[in-house]
C-alpha cells in the first residue's frame, strides 16, 4: 500500500528480512527494529511517525505488548499488530493492540487484514 509506513519488530533477523521484503514489494515503507530497546529509540526519535506497528511478543529483550504504552503515548493514531507464535498472550495492563495475529499466519491473510487495518 503505497505511502503507508510500517514499524516492524522482530529478532529473528531471516523473520523479519522476509516479512519486510513481502511487504515492501506490496508498496509499504517498512523501518525495520530487531530489538524492544531498538524500537524504543526509533519510537523516541524526532520526527518517527508510523501508520502501522507489527511487534512480535517475544523479543530478546522485552515484550512486543511492552512497547504499546509507548507506542499509543507518541503515536495514538497507529495500528498495532501483535504477532505472536503462543496465541493467548497476556498483555500485562498494556493497552490492548488493533489486531493479534498468529506468527504462522500465511502472507495472503496477514496482508488482507493489514490493509482492512489501514483502510
Amino acid at each position: 500500500m503505497r505511502g503507508v509506513t510500517v514499524l516492524l519488530v522482530d529478532d529473528d533477523a531471516s523473520s523479519r528480512m522476509v516479512l519486510a521484503t513481502l511487504l515492501e514489494d506490496e508498496g509499504f515503507q517498512v523501518d525495520l527494529a530487531g530489538s524492544f530497546a531498538e524500537a524504543g529509540r526509533m519510537l523516541a526519535a524526532e520526527g518517527a511517525a508510523y501508520d502501522l506497528a507489527l511487534l512480535d511478543q517475544n523479543l530478546g529483550d522485552g515484550r512486543g505488548t511492552d512497547l504499546l504504552p509507548a507506542l499509543r503515548a507518541r503515536l495514538p493514531a497507529v495500528k498495532a499488530v501483535l504477532l505472536s507464535g503462543s496465541g493467548g498472550d497476556d498483555l500485562g495492563g498494556a493497552p490492548p493492540p488493533d489486531a493479534v495475529l498468529s506468527k504462522g499466519i500465511g502472507f495472503p491473510e496477514l496482508l488482507e487484514r493489514l490493509r482492512h487495518l489501514v483502510g
